[in-house]
């Protein structure tokens, strides 16, 4: 990656040092966002307490495509009839996962495009949840949701990147309480799909930074950006593939992101 001159958000975490200075970039695996230029776009984090808790991964809500667009229409060609977080009546929602596996990410989808749609969403979230990064647990969570050729790949990219941006941050893990690293589902465009292939763009903002940081640029900052997910259909489910950096943003205010569709969001504590 070169040093680019003006905010570029990517699509995994990664850190560079060029001359001196630091560029953070949050997402998946490589690198989702730069540390902003000063004509660049910027929503704060709010300053949370030090060593506040992260959700549990097994409390989380599941994300399938929203049920009145259609899978794969661009917003504005399949008006919506009903409620984001409703039911059509007499029909399930699409892509629906049947369970959750040992690290309570939604499994068990369907072989139709909506469930190749609600794996990528789900699978993305999952591997950014940052206890899931942790080094002694990410190889077994790719796993899980991954063909096995590409764990050890994906894994050891997740690893390094982390490890890169820690120690920028004076923090022993992404983990530290000291370290905000919060990401959200937001949205998806269908790239390339085969009866058992699809590649999905999933759209999600993330906030990453050093609370009560002395250098404003190191603090808690929100960025949007869009992370590549290839899946296969194997053994009965969709497995990742490939993941990958999709392009940076679009930020919130761009009408780009009304590209994208809207997921539906299901379950959660106490569902």
């Amino acid at each position: 990656m070169v040093n680019e001159p003006d905010w570029a958000p990517r699509s995994l975490v990664a850190l560079l040092a060029v001359t001196g200075v630091a560029m953070l970039a949050i997402g998946i695996l490589i690198g989702r966002y730069l540390l902003p230029a000063s004509s660049a776009p910027v929503a704060r984090a709010p300053v949370e307490p030090v060593g506040s808790a992260q959700p549990d991964a097994e409390a989380s809500t599941a994300v399938v495509p929203r049920p009145s667009d259609g899978s794969t229409s661009r917003p504005g060609t399949s008006p919506p009839q009903t409620p984001a977080t409703a039911t059509p009546a007499g029909r399930p929602l699409p892509g629906m996962p049947t369970r959750t596996n040992e690290f309570g990410i939604p499994v068990g989808y369907p072989h139709t495009e909506a469930g190749a749609i609600s794996a990528c969403g789900n699978y993305v979230a999952a591997y950014s949840f940052a206890r899931n990064r942790e080094p002694s647990r990410i190889h077994a969570v790719l796993t899980s949701i991954s063909e096995t050729t590409v764990v050890s790949k994906l894994a050891n990219r997740i690893i390094e990147v982390d490890k890169k941006n820690s120690t920028s941050y004076g923090a022993t893990s992404i983990n530290d309480p000291k370290i905000s690293f919060n990401s959200r589902i937001l949205g998806f465009e269908v790239q390339q799909k085969t009866l058992d292939t699809v590649t999905v763009s999933i759209w999600s903002s993330a906030s990453f930074g050093a609370y009560e940081n002395t250098d404003v640029n190191l603090l808690p900052q929100a960025r949007w950006g869009t992370d590549i997910c290839a899946v296969t259909w194997f053994n009965n489910d969709w497995k990742i593939t490939d993941a990958n950096d999709g392009p940076g943003g679009p930020v919130i205010t761009e009408r780009a992101a009304e590209g994208y569709q809207r997921f539906t969001y299901v379950g959660g504590p106490g569902s």
